[in-house]
């Protein structure tokens, strides 16, 4: 009896319209990390890049890290770690499962 309907023209231009826009969104959103073939380590570059993302955020955990540049969380700890060393964020909350990090220039 029936069936379903098919879409109109303007609901098929209106949904191209959507899957382009997001698609774009998300290749400009996530930019991707270079590791070094031999160690696995991240590159000075990519170090860079993440310094300057992780500046604007009030506070910084292994996983915000993770997903917002597509690694390992195991790297993204690592990653954490270095960057605590040369003192660019600071430690607020060291547990053994989440360590808590907020950038160095947001700890008063």
């Amino acid at each position: 009896m029936g069936g379903k309907k098919r879409p109109t023209v303007s609901a098929l231009e209106k949904r191209a319209t959507k899957e382009e826009t997001t698609k774009k969104k998300e290749e400009s959103k996530k930019p991707q990390m270079k590791l070094e073939a031999s160690t696995g380590n991240l590159t000075e570059v990519s170090l860079e890049q993440i310094i300057k993302e992780l500046k604007g955020l009030r506070y910084i955990t292994p996983y915000v890290l993770a997903s917002r540049f597509s690694i390992k969380l195991s790297r993204a700890k690592k990653t954490l770690k270095e960057l605590e060393l040369r003192g660019l964020v600071v430690a607020v909350d060291r547990n053994s499962k989440v360590p808590i990090y907020v950038p160095a220039s947001r700890k008063k």
